[in-house]
């Protein structure tokens, strides 16, 4: 399924407009499921999401194994659970991935490597201002 990147105005207004690999899922808790729109990022190892996802959608944190995770920012101490379903919109089946879910306002849907690239195959073709997302075939 292709996409286009979207695009958003910088804080510092006298640069360019900035365009991301933007998709929409649904996350799945015990409680709830919502849409969100999840950035993909190839540079990051891990999938984060806000904590307060998981509290909206019922996810128990608790037994969610705790984690040091480092990044561009510096450290952030998360929690990571193996088995959070989502499902990409447009697609028909839902899938079980690794998230930490961390406590940082900078935070809101990130899709990182593990997990979540080896279940889709990510095509990034900028200079088109596409990008697209199959399901790998097993």
């Amino acid at each position: 399924m292709k996409y286009d990147y979207t695009c958003f105005v910088p804080p510092d207004r006298s640069l360019k407009w900035i365009r991301r690999p933007i998709i929409t899922i649904e996350i799945f808790g015990p409680k709830d499921s919502k849409e969100f729109d999840a950035l993909i990022d190839s540079g990051a190892d891990n999938a984060l999401f806000n904590e307060e996802i998981a509290e909206l959608l019922g996810i128990d944190l608790s037994r969610a194994k705790p984690v040091k995770l480092t990044g561009i920012s510096g450290q952030l101490d998360g929690r990571r659970l193996e088995d959070v379903k989502i499902k990409l919109k447009n697609f028909d089946e839902a899938v079980k991935i690794p998230i930490c879910f961390v406590k940082s306002p900078t935070v809101g849907v990130l899709l990182g490597q593990e997990g979540f690239f080896d279940k889709y195959r990510i095509k990034f073709e900028k200079d088109h201002n596409s990008f697209e997302v199959n399901t790998v075939k097993k």
